[in-house]
């Protein structure tokens, strides 16, 4: 079940409640008896991961990339005498 903010219009208290989804919201605070409004309150995002999806898709540097410094050897062709 979620939990959903209020604010009274006349004492400006907030509350937490937790409602279901198909639950009637409630209609008056029960400490003064203001009306309650819903608050808007954005959902929490957690990014996991090395960073960003547009860095991850980055080709890497060639200062950073794991190929060998070195050119590899060429084969020796044997000398025609």
């Amino acid at each position: 079940m979620p939990l959903y903010d209020y604010r009274c219009t006349r004492c400006d208290l907030v509350i937490e409640l937790l409602r279901g989804i198909d639950e009637a919201a409630p209609a008056a605070h029960e400490g003064c008896g203001g009306a309650l409004e819903r608050l808007f309150t954005p959902a929490s995002v957690h990014f996991k991961g090395s960073g960003w999806a547009k860095l991850d898709r980055r080709a890497p540097d060639a200062s950073t990339s794991s190929a060998p410094s070195t050119p590899p050897a060429t084969p020796k062709t044997p000398a025609s005498d």
